[in-house]
């Protein structure tokens, strides 16, 4: 009779990755031995706690997963307030947003930081940025990006000086 064993890889969302809308995913690899097993009652016991095990992982970090993307929309369309602005991967698009603004009209600004955005559920994920440039001239920009499914890609959509 051949038993069963298996590996479990579980990623769990650290509290800064929660605001930001990533996948993550448990791997579980089941894998079939030759071994013999003296009784079948031990085979089928064996298969149970298997079964429990990885019925145990896809609900934790199905949860885990959930919680993390509390603060995104779930309707596909709906725009939401990024509650945290301040976290890593929102900056790391503003400051994409202001480079590739920068290639494409070929001016010098200097990132600042986020202070507001805006997210919207697609096929992928728009976002509206409120970005603060800082320097001699440090003035507030509106940019619009989309970011595709993965593989990720970027595309900035819009980038407007904001009045005031």
């Amino acid at each position: 009779m051949a038993s069963l064993t298996a590996n479990a890889l579980c990623v769990v969302p650290t509290m800064a990755a929660a605001a930001a809308p990533r996948r993550h995913r448990s791997l579980v690899v089941a894998r079939a031995s030759a071994a013999k097993v003296d009784d079948a009652a031990g085979g089928r016991r064996q298969a149970m706690v298997l079964l429990a095990a990885v019925a145990a992982t896809t609900a934790s970090t199905a949860a885990a997963g959930r919680s993390a993307r509390a603060a995104v929309s779930t309707k596909t369309g709906q725009w939401a307030e990024i509650e945290n602005v301040t976290d890593p991967y929102v900056q790391d698009l503003g400051k994409w947003a202001v480079t590739e603004h920068n290639k494409q009209s070929g001016e010098g600004l200097e990132f600042g930081k986020v202070v507001r955005g805006r997210q919207q559920v697609v096929a992928g994920m728009n976002y509206s940025l409120e970005i603060e440039t800082k320097g001699p001239a440090s003035r507030f920009y509106e940019a619009g990006l989309f970011v595709s499914l993965p593989p990720e890609k970027r595309q900035l959509k819009s980038f407007t000086p904001l009045l005031g």
